[in-house]
């Protein structure tokens, strides 16, 4: 039996839902026709990896809680911050079951035969974090856990070898040791990026969501890649086996 993961990321709306951000491009309209693609998906869960918001305002995740009952689409879906957002208003415009913070390592989001664990990197600034005691709080609900594992985090874990290498995650060396020791892990997802990319490290995928507004160019400058917004397609088989696809939409 196959469980089919939607992930999208990085959708960046303003309060001002007219508002243009880089490129041109108005991430209000650009989810909008995001979401009416991935409706037609009929998947089992869709998961958005942070910077749902641009401004942190309650507007902006009002504007996400507006297009996700316009789409349609009618699996249970699960936020998680990112760098851009501001927990302290985030967590209180959207249900609770929807927040990350409703799965604790000890107590993950179980699709299938799957577990989904989510790793909170938002800190202070750009750059991500995850703190000692909440990666041997992950290490220990790994070391106990038999079934197989998808990680879910918004800042990327491997360089991406371009300018948002400065914008990294801190320690991402300690994350991948835990995953080094936990072989049940078979993926990590995560956003901060605005591109496509996939590694492998042992057992584990390592795939990074384009965001549903404007993309990044993977290079030493800051500057805006020509690829249209996507979403991240993941198919989670009883057997372990993960799959996974990017569409693009118009």
């Amino acid at each position: 039996m196959l469980q089919k993961v939607i992930q999208i990321s990085d959708c960046h709306l303003y309060a001002d839902h007219n508002q243009q951000g880089y490129a041109g491009i108005n991430p209000y309209l650009s989810l909008r026709k995001v979401l009416a693609d991935v409706a037609t998906q009929q998947a089992d869960l869709l998961i958005v990896s942070g910077d749902l918001s641009a401004d942190g305002s309650a507007a902006s995740y009002q504007h996400f809680l507006t297009l996700w009952q316009e789409s349609g689409i009618n699996c249970p879906y699960v936020v998680l911050p990112g760098n851009h957002d501001v927990l302290a208003v985030m967590t209180t415009q959207f249900p609770e079951v929807n927040l990350w913070l409703s799965y604790p390592y000890w107590q993950p989001l179980i699709l299938g035969r799957w577990q989904i664990q989510f790793i909170n990197t938002k800190t202070s600034g750009s750059k991500g974090y995850v703190s000692p005691a909440q990666l041997e709080a992950l290490s220990q609900a790994l070391f106990i856990a038999d079934s197989p594992q998808l990680l879910v985090a918004h800042h990327h874990p491997l360089p991406c070898h371009a300018w948002m290498d400065t914008h990294g995650w801190q320690n991402a060396g300690q994350l991948l040791a835990v995953i080094d020791n936990a072989p049940q892990v078979k993926g990590l997802i995560y956003g901060h990026i605005h591109a496509e990319k996939h590694d492998k490290l042992g057992a584990c995928d390592f795939l990074a969501c384009p965001s549903t507004c404007w993309q990044w160019a993977m290079q030493a400058e800051f500057g805006f890649s020509s690829a249209l917004p996507g979403y991240r397609v993941i198919t989670l088989a009883n057997s372990a086996e993960l799959n996974s696809h990017i569409m693009r939409v118009q």
